[in-house]
């Protein structure tokens, strides 16, 4: 006779698995869109980095949707592991491993976009802020002393 713990988990654990291998997949999506994402930031393209963006936000619905599967994903692996089959809760732990060195480098990648975007703000404020100052300086010497273009000078 198999008590309702046991037999809840029979039942799950393909599903378990199955999980964990689409979100490992989603992981390995995130991490190709991340890639991407860095170099529609280094070419300045940010039309198509908006458009990646949105992807990139519907793979993140996946994964939380996939992480509240079982009531969360992780509570659960934690609370059934040493309970599965030694080849079952390898393979699970070969998808959790993979995953989490996707994400990893996802991260990474993150982190060097948002400093990018970062050092380009700065730049162009203090652009802006060059300009500000060159047109107001030209703008307080008055109507009578703005320079007039030689080719218009019509004193010579």
């Amino acid at each position: 006779m198999t008590t309702p713990t046991s037999q809840l988990e029979s039942n799950q654990q393909p599903d378990l698995l199955d999980v964990l291998q689409r979100r490992r997949e989603y992981c390995r999506a995130m991490l190709e869109l991340s890639r991407r994402q860095a170099g529609l930031i280094d070419d300045g393209n940010f039309t198509d980095l908006l458009q990646l963006i949105a992807q990139k936000q519907r793979v993140l619905e996946h994964l939380a949707e996939l992480g509240r599967s079982f009531g969360g994903i992780v509570e659960f692996w934690k609370s059934v592991r040493d309970q599965l089959a030694v080849d079952l809760r390898t393979r699970c732990q070969s998808a959790i491993d993979d995953a989490e060195s996707l994400l990893s480098e996802s991260m990474v990648l993150e982190k060097q976009g948002t400093a990018a975007l970062s050092q380009r703000r700065d730049e162009t404020q203090g652009r802006l802020k060059e300009i500000g100052e060159a047109s107001s300086g030209l703008s307080g010497r008055g109507k009578g002393s703005a320079p007039r273009p030689r080719f218009l000078d019509v004193s010579r």
